[in-house]
């Protein structure tokens, strides 16, 4: 069985998760969804991650984010490892020292990982059976079974592989590819900060070019921005284009269709907000339709733009 390089979930991606509770996978599974299950593994969620080059230190762009929910009953200190494995045999582990805990705002444990494709950092497995499994300490296991989706769409994947349309371009089979949500442009419009009133963070120009990105891209459906310091540590994030529980407009974006972040409209993750030490935003973009009226807070595929300064 081939293995591939597997990363503790960390910093943006548990954003990710925090800001869209769903994570992909139409929220997540129930249990014996499409496999078995003990007493351990209780669900599943999923996001595939379209990211500029600059996101990740390995190269790769096309990431898959997973989470693995487990029983309240189970205390971090008996799970011995954690693993997921893709409908072509690619297998991801992680053991105890390297898992990260988490809870969910509605106090449900799990632990996730953000995984590279060996074979092609540009791409990723997509159709077929996933397996993902918890391993307890005592050596008792657990897992559930579940097919992904095809990009917006809730049904099942047909395409074997996705992949990052702006890194890479199939030459062989190319009809066992689909493109992933693509990424946000960082150029064409200036993003600036000032410090009038409360300070601020505004765009010119943005309308044109994310009207453009909208005409070609049918699967986008939300966003927000991440914001980072001038050594390009991550700050925080701002709210959502439109709410994730009902889709209304929020005051992210003005009338004529630029850029607005106010501190009132920003989570920092550490201290207080303060725009002015805001230099670098990245636009990440989110699907999601195909679940509608279901839930506006799921998603199954986001793209994360490269780093783009603050004037």
């Amino acid at each position: 069985m081939k293995r591939n390089a597997c990363y503790v979930i960390m910093g943006v991606f548990i954003l990710a998760i925090l800001c869209f509770s769903g994570c992909g996978g139409g929220g997540e599974t129930s249990n014996n969804t499409k496999g078995t299950t003990a007493n351990i593994l209780k669900g599943v969620g999923w996001g595939y991650y379209n990211s500029a080059i600059d996101y990740m230190n390995n190269g790769a762009t096309c990431l898959l984010a997973a989470k693995l929910y487990y029983a309240e009953s189970i205390a971090t200190s008996d799970i011995d490892s954690f693993s997921v494995t893709a409908p072509n045999g690619w297998h991801w582990t992680v053991t105890s020292p390297n898992i990260s805990f988490n809870t969910t705002g509605s106090g449900k444990p799990y632990i996730g990982a953000c995984m590279s494709y060996g074979d092609n950092p540009q791409a990723f497995p997509l159709a077929g059976l996933w397996t993902f499994e918890i391993k307890q300490k005592t050596g008792e296991t657990s897992l559930l079974q579940e097919s992904f989706h095809e990009p917006g769409s809730a049904v099942d994947a047909t395409h074997f592989f996705l992949y990052t349309k702006e890194d890479w371009t199939p030459s062989t089979d190319p009809a066992q590819y689909v493109a992933a949500l693509s990424r946000f442009p960082s150029q064409g419009y200036t993003v600036q900060y000032s410090t009038a009133g409360v300070g601020s963070i505004t765009t010119t120009g943005l309308s044109g070019v994310n009207a453009t990105f909208l005409g070609y891209e049918p699967n986008a459906y939300n966003f927000n921005c991440w914001l980072y310091d001038d050594s390009k540590g991550y700050l925080g994030y701002t709210i959502s284009e439109y709410s994730s529980l009902d889709h209304s407009r929020t005051n992210l974006i003005t009338a004529n269709g630029e850029l607005s972040i106010e501190p009132v409209s920003v989570y920092f993750s550490n201290g207080p907000t303060d725009l002015s030490k805001v230099k670098y935003i990245r636009f990440v973009y989110y699907d999601g339709l195909q679940f509608v009226p279901g839930s506006y807070s799921n998603w199954d595929q986001s793209s994360i733009s490269s780093l783009i300064p603050v004037n």
